[in-house]
């Protein structure tokens, strides 16, 4: 009885550490690419990343600043939201902003995000955006790809929020447009 009481007790310890670390892994990561972030140049947050931030976003009335780094196929959403590539280089200028998030880490508070709150998007060497949340909606993206009008900021994350299981078809996706540009100081 001992013995599968101890192996209970590790089993339990072992999913609270690996837990813990996800967690753990997202904030230190922020932190990282805030430093690379404040760099004039394109700065990888740690020298085998394989990505680097390209925006800052904002949401005061949750407290939240977050860096969001660089789409490049690879394990960026481990470490922070990533800014996703329009799908052809005509796209690029008239393209929405769309930035992904994991659900249960950085993009954990869209489940409090409300239409007409704002969001602020600073892109790197750019002035501040003021975007205002006008659409929040759980759509199947089996069934359709995201659209949006150009200059649109689309924040989008996998739902249900505390489902057990990632990676479902269901996307919380929050569309916010562009209110004005606030220069910077």
């Amino acid at each position: 009885m001992r013995i599968i009481a101890l192996v209970l007790l590790l089993a339990g310890c072992w999913q609270l550490v690996g837990g813990a670390w996800i967690t753990l892994k997202a904030e230190l990561a922020q932190l990282l690419i805030a430093r690379a972030w404040a760099g004039q140049a394109e700065q990888r947050p740690w020298p085998w990343a394989d990505t680097w931030p390209v925006a800052s976003l904002r949401v005061p009335n949750v407290g939240k600043t977050l860096y969001v780094l660089q789409d490049s196929g690879g394990q960026g959403l481990a470490f922070g939201p990533v800014r996703l590539q329009p799908s052809s280089a005509a796209d690029k200028e008239s393209a929405a902003v769309v930035i992904a998030g994991h659900r249960d880490t950085h993009f954990d508070f869209l489940a409090s995000l409300r239409v007409g709150d704002s969001i602020h998007l600073q892109q790197k060497h750019s002035a501040e955006q003021i975007y205002r949340v006008q659409d929040i909606a759980v759509v199947d993206s089996r069934l359709a790809p995201l659209m949006s009008a150009p200059g649109t900021l689309i924040l989008v994350t996998c739902f249900p929020f505390d489902g057990l299981q990632a990676g479902g078809a269901q996307r919380y996706v929050i569309q916010a447009l562009p209110q004005f540009i606030h220069n910077q100081s």
